[in-house]
């Protein structure tokens, strides 16, 4: 008992501190349609942190192709953006990405660690909050990756909705 005390206690900790947790739902050009859970993190400076788990499944020409990975960035937001006060608000991120990639015909026989692939991920959004504490947002994604058995890059377009943990 006292463990699932101390787990849920550092589980509501961590997301106490954070500023934002928000679902984004997107389509790449394999094609593939993306789900992605996101968590964010702002600090006092114009530069915040973001982790993205992330889904991606598609279905093309015989490959029936699915991805499960994540995303950790570095954003920029200008300082005077922050706040949510204003309709319109605009991101950049710069970061690094995980993913295990999985297509029966391709990958047959290769173990998780084969399967593996990372790389380098930029990101643009433009947000407009609906009121102090949901924001919508489009986005832009970018990927290059180092394993290219699928492709060494991958460009995925989106909306989500993010909810403010702490707009007061």
């Amino acid at each position: 008992m006292k463990w699932i005390m101390c787990a849920v206690f550092l589980l509501l900790g961590m997301f106490a501190k954070s500023q934002g947790i928000g679902l984004r739902l997107g389509h790449s050009l394999v094609p593939a349609t993306q789900f992605a859970l996101r968590y964010e993190h702002w600090t006092n400076n114009n530069i915040n942190f973001s982790l993205s788990p992330f889904f991606e499944k598609a279905k093309f020409d015989g490959l029936n192709y699915s991805c499960l990975g994540t995303d950790l960035l570095a954003e920029f937001t200008p300082a005077r953006q922050m706040d949510g006060t204003s309709l319109i608000n605009w991101r950049t991120g710069l970061g690094l990405s995980w993913q295990v990639e999985n297509e029966p015909w391709l990958y047959k026989g290769l173990s998780f660690m084969q399967r593996m692939n990372y790389g380098v991920v930029g990101e643009a959004s433009l947000q407009c909050y609906l009121t102090e504490t949901f924001r919508l947002n489009t986005f832009i994604q970018q990927k290059y990756l180092l394993r290219t058995q699928m492709g060494a890059t991958r460009f995925c377009f989106g909306l989500g909705l993010t909810y403010n943990l702490n707009s007061y």
